[in-house]
């Protein structure tokens, strides 16, 4: 068995079950690279996972103002630290697809809570898909085998959100709009997925397509915060 990240051999006891059904045996990390992701941990904004606040942060509190009808929570399992910065480099940007698999055992973890939600991940534009030659989030879901419904599709080919500041990044127009699956979340659970969430710019403008079809609970979630 390989670590999920580094591609180095794990050497460890397998169990009896995994001995017996080799298909139980998940991807995982080796210890150095477990170390090297940092979980978030409380106390953490009630609304959106940012570290060291016990009520609702400041940037939600600017959410709430333009969002006064959508009770948005969102949920994040790692910091966004330089660890993962790098990871997302290697995986996001120079196109190792290998790495979809490094979070999938944290991420079966959080989604079997979530068997009666429709999952969505952010979509790219086409130029974006064609450069890059696939879906980040979708790529990481379908790993950890998880199955998604396309809700949504990016209109605009605009410039990745790393390369712009927090100002320009709030100041985004809105890039989504709706599929023709979008009419079948009334009444029910949505969770929108991304891969980071910086200011919450891209996943508030998803999430205002997606209010207008009256899902029963809309929410949020990214590998990291």
């Amino acid at each position: 068995m390989k670590c999920s990240y580094c591609q180095q051999e794990i050497i460890r006891n397998l169990t009896v079950k995994e001995l017996l059904f080799p298909f139980l045996i998940k991807s995982e990390r080796c210890y150095f690279c477990q170390e090297k992701f940092k979980r978030i941990t409380a106390p953490t904004c009630p609304t959106c996972s940012k570290a060291g606040w016990t009520t609702m942060c400041d940037e939600c509190r600017q959410w709430q103002v333009l969002y006064p009808h959508y009770n948005f929570c969102h949920q994040a399992l790692f910091c966004y630290d330089a660890a993962f910065k790098e990871w997302i480099y290697q995986y996001k940007f120079l196109g190792d697809l290998r790495l979809q698999a490094t979070f999938t055992a944290e991420l079966q973890t959080y989604f079997s809570q979530k068997k009666d939600w429709i999952i969505c991940s952010i979509p790219l534009s086409g130029t974006r898909f064609v450069q890059r030659g696939f879906n980040q989030v979708e790529a990481f879901l379908q790993a950890a085998g998880i199955t998604t419904q396309k809700l949504l599709e990016k209109t605009t080919d605009s410039s990745p959100q790393s390369e712009k500041n927090r100002q320009e990044r709030l100041a985004a127009p809105q890039v989504f709009r709706a599929t023709e699956n979008a009419p079948m979340i009334k009444n029910k659970k949505v969770l929108l997925v991304d891969d980071v969430y910086t200011t919450g710019r891209t996943l508030f403008h998803a999430a205002e397509i997606l209010q207008v079809y009256q899902p029963e609970k809309l929410q949020t979630f990214s590998l990291a915060r």
